[in-house]
């Protein structure tokens, strides 16, 4: 296992934040996840805490060996504190009730995070695999030869019936979830988010705001995911939610077009307004930067912001969520212990612009 370095982690864009692969101007994100549980040990919530400690070191020991040369990184969470927690679930590490969670757990990362595995978290296992763009079926051959890796030196629990056990009755039967990240913010303005929210209901599709405590609208940013597995293969999930996406990635940019043929002058201003601000505020807020990010991210996928990469947007988005935002900016707090969280947002955002 590699050492972890919280500072490290933290200073690197995430992996699936790269402003690259197809439709990555709706698309910001692709995430698979597989759940799993240890043949022989009761579910999470029924195990005691020596048999937890001894999944743990099954787990561990079938990593070690199935992800080498390059290994993975172990976090223990009983030792961390909850500034670098709330840090792995703002990379998408690591779920809210993982690490809120009282039993012994850990989490394994991969060196460019582009899987991860939680151990006793709802399940035993739980492998989740994330990439850049619209990108579902290469992060499932990914989080596939994950799977296996593991597979070969672990026992799952397994019905010939229903097929992998899991807690929730929800993932029984492949354990698969899978999910997108896109940014609507074209749908929202012309009042069309909510119809086609509704629809993703009617399809057995949840969509929730992908930034915030409990699923806000911030940004402009949504997950849209699968929910039941039984009675699917993986492959007919997959495609599944690629067809749906493949719909709201349409709809999101005839929206923009619509709003650039109506009122491009507006539309303009308010970009450009938006960047003025995160380009000069002396305080920020995290709902307002986000608000801000989204004008400008929009602004530079349709053509009329040049200066500012589309990376660097989508990377600013993840570093001004408050945990990134003290790890980023230690020198200015030592510096000046009583200032402001909003104060460092703002004096980060104009820094990185700057730069």
């Amino acid at each position: 296992m590699n050492p972890v370095n919280i500072d490290k982690l933290a200073s690197q864009p995430c992996f699936w934040l790269r402003a690259a692969g197809r439709d990555s101007d709706v698309v910001v994100s692709s995430c698979l996840s597989l759940s799993r549980n240890l043949e022989g040990f009761s579910f999470v919530g029924r195990s005691s805490a020596p048999d937890l400690v001894s999944v743990i070191r099954k787990v561990e020991e079938a990593a070690e060996q199935a992800f080498q040369p390059t290994g993975v990184s172990v976090f223990r969470m009983d030792t961390l504190s909850a500034e670098d927690a709330s840090l792995l679930v703002e990379r998408q590490l690591a779920s809210r009730e993982f690490i809120e969670s009282k039993c012994p757990r850990v989490l394994l990362v991969s060196p460019s995070e582009d899987f991860c595995v939680m151990v006793n978290g709802d399940d035993h296992v739980r492998m989740v695999a994330t990439n850049a763009g619209f990108a579902l079926r290469e992060t499932w051959s990914r989080l596939s030869d994950v799977d296996d890796a593991l597979e070969e030196r672990l026992v799952y629990s397994f019905d010939d019936e229903f097929g992998f056990l899991t807690s929730c009755p929800s993932t029984v039967g492949t354990g698969l979830r899978a999910s997108v990240t896109v940014h609507i913010p074209g749908l929202i303005e012309t009042n069309h988010a909510r119809k086609v929210m509704r629809s993703l209901e009617k399809l057995n599709l949840a969509a929730r705001g992908r930034l915030g405590e409990s699923g806000d609208n911030l940004g402009d940013l949504f997950e849209i995911s699968s929910q039941a597995t039984l009675g699917s293969s993986e492959d007919e999930i997959i495609e599944m939610l690629r067809g749906v996406v493949a719909s709201v990635v349409g709809y999101e940019r005839r929206a923009r077009e619509e709003i650039l043929a109506q009122d491009r002058v507006g539309l303009d201003d308010r970009c450009s307004r938006s960047l003025g601000a995160l380009s000069s505020a002396r305080e920020m807020s995290f709902a307002e930067a986000t608000t801000h990010l989204s004008n400008v991210r929009l602004g530079v996928h349709v053509g009329l912001i040049n200066d500012v990469s589309a990376s660097l947007v989508d990377e600013l988005i993840v570093a001004s969520q408050p945990s990134h935002l003290r790890r980023l900016t230690q020198e200015e707090q030592l510096a000046d212990p009583m200032i402001e969280e909003d104060e460092l947002r703002a004096l980060y955002l104009r820094r990185k612009l700057k730069e």
